[in-house]
């Protein structure tokens, strides 16, 4: 699943790609892929003009005139830009999924009026499209988490997100949706090798000082995933026909049994409420 580096990277670029573009027709080749009667959704897509595209947690946000695309890929789902002969990708990894398209993935087809068109693929179909107003994406919006990289998390939301996870560990703590959105296995993982916390400590034995070194590493690895446009092991591409490559700058994350960068010891992996988690024992307590 894309975490907030590869879904805000996504976004920059579609963003570039489809803004101020019309949508002049919409193929739904799975129902289920819509949350709303296939002709309501027609009637409310059709003709509409792009105005941006956003993200809000691990959602994309396509921004019409008078209402909003919500845009989950869930496990699988994937977002394809074909202008031409060119095609651009962002999403899961799997790069089979995106050719010949549509194909048997493909489930949304959206045509702009320079011909150019977006498809939404899902090999799982977790992945889902809703329509919006500006009241109901308020409403999701308020039943999600902090935006890390938002101002309003600082060192006091943190410790107000920590208060209500007292008894689960450090991990499960920070990928609580509910709370704080954005990091999933990868960089809860990194955050906290970043800061020297091991991911099974209970959130109850942390002090103030590693917590206040965790509020520092969440946005600056989020940041630096960004930077380098998100991590891909696979064939995952952006939206400019770029594979993200801070895949060279994992620390711990997908790097069990290897030695670690810092230190020389072993990264270990198990499993915290079914994720597997990654992390060093001399460098993290």
């Amino acid at each position: 699943m894309p975490e907030l580096p590869e879904v805000e990277t996504i976004v920059r670029d579609l963003n570039s790609q489809t803004k101020r573009k019309k949508i002049t027709s919409v193929k739904i080749l799975d129902a289920k892929a819509v949350k709303l009667p296939i002709n309501k959704f027609y009637k409310q897509v059709v003709g509409q003009t792009v105005k941006a595209v956003k993200r809000r947690a691990k959602m994309v946000i396509i921004e019409l005139l008078d209402k909003f695309l919500l845009i989950h890929l869930k496990m699988t789902g994937q977002l394809v830009y074909q202008a031409g002969k060119k095609i651009i990708a962002g999403g899961h990894p799997l790069a089979h999924i995106a050719k010949e398209l549509p194909n048997k993935f493909t489930r949304v087809i959206f045509e702009f009026n320079n011909k150019s068109k977006l498809f939404f693929n899902d090999l799982r179909k977790f992945g889902w499209i809703k329509i919006a107003s500006k009241q109901e994406l308020e409403k999701i919006s308020d039943s999600l988490g902090a935006e890390p990289l938002d101002s309003e998390f600082n060192l006091a939301k943190l410790k107000e997100i920590l208060s209500h996870k007292q008894n689960t560990t450090i991990k499960q703590a920070i990928m609580d949706q509910k709370y704080l959105v954005g990091l999933g296995n990868i960089y809860s993982d990194e955050a906290l090798f970043l800061s020297g916390i091991k991911p099974t400590r209970k959130v109850k034995t942390l002090t103030v000082r590693e917590i206040k070194k965790l509020w520092r590493a969440i946005p600056r690895i989020l940041k630096y995933a960004i930077k380098h446009r998100g991590t891909s092991f696979s064939d995952y591409v952006d939206a400019k026909g770029e594979a993200g490559n801070f895949i060279k700058y994992l620390k711990v994350y997908g790097r069990a049994g290897e030695k670690c960068k810092v230190c020389g010891g072993v990264v270990k992996k198990t499993k915290i409420n079914g994720r597997g988690t990654h992390w060093c024992d001399k460098c993290q307590k």
